[in-house]
């Protein structure tokens, strides 16, 4: 009985090719080469497809630098199927290595599915191959530094009138209990004693 079973199974097998699943958001602007380097690119930097492909470390480095250089006050960060985890642990980590206060930084999270196919192809080249759609998770993150507001349209940095350098805030007011805004511009130096 087990042995008929087995040559049934091993008569059906087929192969499998996972197809890619459609992104959420075109890979660069449209008013940009998709074939030229990714630092020339200037609109659509801060959205953000992770993969398992790239590390945890170079995703915060990459979303620092968005932040501090390029002046950008929202992320968005998206990921499917094994990237979840690494976009958890990005979010998570990402705001302790801002120089923004903790009640500055708003983290909007959305789960999702998405529809992907895959090609079943079978062991008999007469066959013909056939489609199979199956459900994948994903994670969406909005990441956004005070309001969020000071972008015109959310997806381009903050740009002077000397070029394209991006506003650097001098310094931020800092929230207290009442309503007034505090602000720092320089704390006082600290002489050491000789002990």
């Amino acid at each position: 009985m087990k042995s008929q079973e087995k040559t049934e199974s091993a008569e059906k097998r087929v192969k499998i090719r996972k197809l890619a699943p459609p992104k959420p958001f075109p890979p660069v602007a449209a008013s940009v080469s998709a074939t030229g380097p990714r630092s020339a690119h200037k609109e659509g930097k801060n959205f953000i497809y992770l993969t398992r492909k790239t590390s945890l470390g170079a995703y915060m480095r990459r979303c620092k630098n968005l932040i501090m250089n390029d002046g950008y006050k929202i992320l968005h960060l998206h990921a499917a199927g094994a990237a979840i985890p690494l976009l958890m642990q990005l979010s998570c980590a990402l705001p302790s290595i801002l120089p923004f206060p903790k009640d500055e930084i708003h983290t909007e999270i959305s789960t999702g599915t998405v529809e992907v196919q895959d090609e079943i192809i079978p062991d008999d080249e007469d066959e013909d191959i056939t489609y199979r759609t199956r459900g994948k998770s994903t994670l969406y993150v909005v990441i956004r530094i005070g309001d969020g507001q000071s972008e015109k349209d959310g997806s381009k940095p903050i740009v002077t009138d000397e070029g394209s350098k991006p506003k650097k805030p001098k310094s931020r007011p800092k929230k207290t209990a009442g309503s007034k805004a505090v602000l720092v511009f320089e704390e006082p130096e600290q002489e050491q004693e000789d002990i």
